[in-house]
């Protein structure tokens, strides 16, 4: 099994609107769009992607799926995601993981936190854009999973 961390591509700045509702820059979806495109083609396709409801997390998985060609229906809404959530929301939420591969796409600091956690490692940062692959032999737990590639927009 294996897990997709992302933490959503550069966004506009908060000047003149609420966190929430900051929209992807023009440089963040096109270098997230590259970043989707290796991890597709280093084999590593959701199934199913699972996204905070910020604007700048939905553009985001909006991209992912775009290049994956994954329907609608295999895009969620996860407020357990949302802009200030912990590891104590997320963790309950892996066992029941609808795919084989599936995708998580949040925030700082949760994304970084949660990559720790699973994998048992020191702590990792992640800019904008970043994604982590991690594999796990059964199922998902704590300290189990195998960082397989972190990869930067840059």
């Amino acid at each position: 099994m294996r897990l997709l961390l992302i933490r959503h591509a550069r966004a506009a700045s908060s000047h003149h609107l609420p966190d929430a509702e900051r929209p992807l820059t023009a440089e963040g979806r096109s270098e997230f769009e590259r970043v989707a495109r290796v991890v597709i083609d280093n084999g590593v396709t959701p199934g199913f992607i699972f996204y905070s409801p910020a604007r700048r997390t939905t553009e985001t998985a909006s991209i992912l799926a775009a290049v994956s060609g994954l329907p609608a229906h295999a895009l969620d809404i996860a407020p357990w995601l949302a802009l200030g959530s912990g590891c104590e929301e997320v963790l309950p939420r892996l066992a029941q993981l609808p795919s084989e591969v599936t995708a998580l796409v949040g925030h700082e600091p949760i994304m970084s936190s949660l990559t720790s956690m699973l994998t048992g490692s020191g702590r990792l940062s992640f800019s904008p854009g970043t994604s982590a692959c991690l594999e796990f032999d059964r199922k998902i737990e704590v300290g189990q999973g195998r960082l397989l590639w972190l990869l930067e927009p840059r």
